[in-house]
């Protein structure tokens, strides 16, 4: 477990541990109904809402239902959320929410590199090369951060490779390969267009599912 995903496993152990006389502070009666913990419930809900928003983006189907909830401002509502949290927390803790990301992005790069090598094969070598530089310096620095290398995530490209084989995470041929394509990434993000050619472009899209599949990136 990362250290983020270890700061937010223990908030949300935090906060369902503040749901409890939250809860048992609701009343309800033929006229009125709420909380009197006022300040608690709105303080908690207001943390929750920012955790799920944090760890599934507030785009997702969670976030709304968090939303909801705090809407509702009912005592089932409440237990519905703190469900909600609760479910999070065991996401978090079984590695589930890591291997949904880590899906989502291997499709995202998936299409990346289809819509690159169509460029490419409509003579657009110059987008093609973009697409294809941004997905081997971010799985290069995702490398080094799933083997906790953090010291290189700010470094550029070479810097990276270099770390990850004195670590062991590549081969000597991985590294070779990587540094042949510093200069392809420098011109296409730099749109130096007139240094990007079709057969490097072509070579670093014929490397790039290979280091992908390998290192499950």
């Amino acid at each position: 477990m990362d250290n983020r995903t270890k700061a937010l496993v223990e908030k949300l152990d935090e906060l369902i541990k503040r749901l409890c006389p939250i809860k048992d502070s609701w009343h309800s009666s033929s006229m009125v109904s709420g909380f009197r913990k006022t300040v608690e419930y709105e303080a908690a809900y207001t943390e929750a809402i920012a955790l799920v928003a944090s760890v599934y983006s507030k785009n997702s189907p969670d976030y709304q239902r968090i939303i909801h909830f705090y809407n509702q401002a009912s005592l089932h509502a409440l237990e519905q959320a703190e469900g909600l949290l609760v479910g999070t927390r065991n996401n978090l803790t079984s590695g589930l929410l890591d291997d949904l990301t880590s899906r989502v992005l291997i499709d995202i790069k998936s299409d990346f590199l289809d819509i690159a090598k169509g460029l490419l094969d409509d003579g657009e070598k110059d987008p093609a090369a973009v697409l294809a530089c941004i997905v081997l310096e971010d799985s290069a620095k995702r490398l080094a951060r799933k083997a906790q290398l953090t010291d290189v995530l700010n470094k550029e490209l070479g810097i990276v490779a270099s770390r990850l084989l004195s670590a062991s995470v590549i081969e000597k041929s991985t590294n070779q390969s990587i540094q042949s394509f510093k200069n392809l990434r420098n011109a296409a993000l730099h749109a130096q267009w007139d240094q990007v050619s079709a057969e490097s472009v072509a070579l670093l899209l014929a490397f790039l599912p290979m280091f992908l599949e390998k290192h499950g990136l």
